[in-house]
Order: structure tokens, then sequence, then C-alpha cells
């Protein structure tokens, strides 16, 4: 009975249960979500959530990033959990997305309670490995189908996370996670439009809205996970599970800090997680040979059969498109030598060189299908080859991009990025202050005094 598991989980885990490793990859997954929801608050779904929010109403009590709006929890979650998926710069690994689903459930449910920061981390932990365990047997074929695990997942992690830290019983848990399992939803086709960071945003409300049901008794399914018409079977998996496998490390050794993609990868670029492979290989090629676009002939992009699923935009036309445009991410590097915030914009992604080198190029499948499983290796493997004009011809090959936990940003370059994207928002002052309190989130006594520095005043 894996929701009976998991509500255990969830309802006797304790902050002392939870190793500091941990907690210190939480702490990374929570300030890199609010760092990149300040630029995402500045685009154009930035203000139609902010507007949607305030249409809606509710009692003022958790926090909307970057502004000086107060609101309900769950619409504080949806337009955080937007926002900061809007760039496609918040970190990947686990389950999909995880910081964007699971960071806004649990800073608008803790701001609304008073909670501590470390009971923050912890709530993550534990939606993060809820999350994750779930994923594991079921991604290859959920994510084939065309569902978003992001918000599919993450809808149940948010629910457990949120359920950890209004000290549910197992009951309420169990209730909660069947809830949450009919409010999970998400298809891929939208991405490159404002919908796909919905999914986000959705998957943290969706976690509020089931935790704070099934607080007040509200029912659902005991056993909504392995049950024959429950959340295995109707998202895409026809198979039996071995869930006392699937599930044996549960609580024990703690996917959050894999050494894989199972735990978290902070992204250097703000594209989807697929391009960065090709964007590593091209930076290194440009900058290792000196290359000019005009005197390129032909790029040829070596992938496995997995990154055309996701990579749909083949043509962009915007920028949105173009974060899941391998042939533009790839043209900007080779271009530009960098890829970076100001080149995903519907400018950028429609400059002349930038649309002649596209035209250039072509796919070639180089590697097996990857496991889509709880051990994704290889997910985003990609060599470019460059055959130049006189002849000449170069190729590089990436198959662990910088930003995953096997090659992490080191520490200096992932405050950088905070520092870039809080700026976009705050006052230097502001970007130091909520950068030392996210640093020591730990010891802060209660998370209000961390959302007062993430706020516009």
């Amino acid at each position: 009975m894996i929701t009976e598991k998991l509500a255990h989980f969830v309802a006797e885990t304790g902050v002392g249960d939870i190793p500091e490793g941990a907690l210190k990859v939480a702490r990374m997954g929570i300030t890199d979500c609010i760092g990149v929801t300040f630029p995402g608050s500045l685009e154009p779904l930035g203000k139609i959530m902010r507007d949607y929010a305030k249409k809606m109403g509710g009692v003022a009590e958790s926090s909307i990033i970057g502004s000086n709006i107060k609101t309900s929890p769950y619409l504080a979650a949806l337009a955080n959990g937007t926002m900061g998926h809007a760039l496609d710069y918040d970190d990947m690994g686990g389950f999909g997305h995880p910081s964007v689903a699971l960071a806004p459930a649990v800073l608008a449910i803790g701001e609304s309670i008073g909670a501590s920061g470390k009971d923050i981390l912890a709530a993550y932990v534990i939606g993060f490995e809820v999350a994750v365990c779930l994923c594991g047997p079921l991604m290859e074929s959920h994510y084939t189908r065309g569902w978003h695990s992001t918000d599919n997942f993450g809808t149940l992690g948010a629910a457990a996370a949120v359920a950890w830290l209004l000290k549910l019983n197992v009951h309420q848990v169990r209730m909660a996670l069947g809830i949450a399992a009919s409010l999970a939803g998400g298809l891929r086709q939208n991405f490159g439009t404002m919908t796909k960071p919905l999914h986000a945003g959705q998957a943290a409300a969706n976690g509020i809205q089931a935790a704070l049901l099934a607080q007040a008794g509200f029912t659902a399914d005991e056993n909504i996970i392995e049950t024959p018409l429950g959340f295995t079977r109707v998202f895409g998996h026809g198979e039996e599970v071995d869930w006392a496998k699937a599930s044996e490390g549960l609580g024990k050794t703690l996917n959050i800090t894999a050494p894989n993609f199972s735990g978290i990868a902070i992204k250097p670029y703000p594209a989807c997680g697929g391009t960065h492979g090709g964007i590593d290989a091209s930076i290194f090629l440009k900058n290792e040979y000196e290359l000019q676009s005009d005197d390129i002939a032909e790029v040829e992009l070596g992938t496995s059969p997995f990154l055309p699923q996701v990579l749909i935009h083949h043509r962009p036309k915007t920028g949105l498109e173009g974060k899941f445009s391998l042939e533009y991410t790839v043209a900007r590097a080779l271009h530009s030598g960098e890829v970076k915030l100001r080149h995903l914009t519907d400018e950028g992604v429609n400059e002349p060189p930038i649309k002649g080198l596209i035209e250039r190029m072509k796919w070639v499948e180089k590697y097996p299908m990857p496991s889509l499983g709880q051990q994704r290796e290889g997910l985003g493997a990609t060599s470019v080859t460059v055959k130049l004009k006189d002849g000449k011809e170069y190729s590089h090959e990436v198959s662990i991009s910088k930003g995953l936990p096997q090659k992490p940003l080191t520490s200096d370059e992932f405050n950088e990025k905070y520092k870039d994207c809080a700026s976009t928002v705050l006052s230097k002052d502001g970007v130091e202050k909520s950068l030392d309190m996210l640093s020591n989130l730990a010891g802060v006594k209660n998370v209000r005094e961390l959302m007062e520095t993430v706020t516009k005043k």
C-alpha cells in the first residue's frame, strides 16, 4: 500500500530525522526559486498573475514575490510558482522542476502560520522525496504520453510538503494525497507558452488546496496511487508496479542528495535543461576554435530520441519557443558565446544571423534512448559538430552539462546567478539582505522575516 507508506513517512518524519546535507540542498532549491521569480515577475504573465490574484481576492496572509501584494496562500503559491517557472531558468531534477512546485507552496503556507526557516526546509525535503518516489517507476510511460511531470508529481509532492507543515496525521495525509491526485494535470503540448509555467504554479496551489481540505475533514480515496482507477493507471502506466521495491529507500537514502538526476540541478542557462548539453558543447567550440557564425556551413546536432520529444520548436518565432529549441540555443551559443536572459526574447530569436544559422542545422540520432526512471543518466547527452565553409570540421560532446549534481555550479556562480536575477527588482541592499537571509535560512525564526526581504516596497 504505497499511499499508506507515504502517509506514514510524511506524518512521522521529524526535523531531526533529516540530514543537514538534505536541508542544504533544499536551501539551494528555495534560494534559486526565489531568485528566478524576480525576472519572471517582469514578464507579461507576471502582471497577469498579479492582476488575477487581486481580482480573486482572499485573505492577505502570503506575499507575491517581487511585489507589495499579499493574498491567500493558494493564490500566492499560484502566482509565485508560475512566475518562478516563466523563464525556464529554475532548477531541474528529481521529478522535473522541483522547486517551483514545492517552494511556493511551503513559503506561502509557512508565511501564513509563521513557520521557521528550518521547518520550511524540512517540508521541502519531505515533498521532494514523496514526488521522486512516485516518479521513479512511472516517469517514462507518463512523460511519453504527454503529461508534464512537474505538475503531476509536483502536485502530490506539494500536498505532502504542506501536510507536513500543517502536522496532519496519517489519515489526513492519505486524504490530502487522494485529493491532490484528482487535481493534478498539465499537458506538454503547452511547452513554449504561458501555460507551461502555469503548471508549476498550479502544482504548488493544488498542494495547498489538497492539504487544507484534508485538514478540514474532506475525504478522498485512501489508496489513490495504487487503486485500479488511481494515479498510477490513469496517468499512463498500464503495468503493475512493485511499490515495495520502488519505495525501499524512502526515508533512508534521500534522493535530494543523490549525485545524479534524482537530485537537484541549478541551471546556468535560462532555457529548457534539454538544451544545456548543446549549449555547453557550442560554447566550448566557439571559444576553442574562435568560430564565427558566418564561416559555418553546417551544424550537426547529435542527440538521443528523447530530446526531440521535449525540444519541439525547430523554427522558433518567440522567446518562449526559443527556450525549447535546440537549434536556437546552439545557434545563439555559436554566435554569441553565451546564452543569457537577454537572448531569450522575441527580438533575439528573430535576429537574421541566428535564423540563417538555424537553417544550416540538422539532427542525427547518435545516442540510445535513455531511461526515464529514477536513474536518468544521459538524458541530455548532445554532440555538436560544426562544418566550416573552408572544409574544416570540429566536434564536441557533452553528456553531463554544467549545473547537474555531478558538475555543480560553484558557490560564487550560484550566488552571482541569484544576485543577477534579484537585481532586476530589488535594490542592491535588498539583494544582499535577501541573500544573507536565504544563506542562513535554517536559522530564520519566522519565515515572514524572509518574505519581507523579497517583496517590493
